[in-house]
């Protein structure tokens, strides 16, 4: 929301929320295994960007 100006108090304590939701979960951090291949995440990517180029040509008419 431009122009909003939170109380510094209101950051600390959101910061502080968040820190403490996080901070156990890196403590018991796992590395990430990819389930997909990298030809069946590119494949996907190509498609989102057919539809986007179809979504964009449907909507400039």
């Amino acid at each position: 929301m431009p122009g909003v100006v939170w109380p510094a108090w209101k950051a600390i304590v959101l910061i502080t929320q968040i820190r403490n939701d996080i901070d156990p979960r890196n403590s018991e951090a796992k590395p990430f295994i990819w389930t997909a291949t990298a030809e069946e995440i590119l494949a996907k990517v190509r498609l989102v960007q057919t539809n986007i180029r179809k979504l964009v040509a449907s909507n400039s008419k």
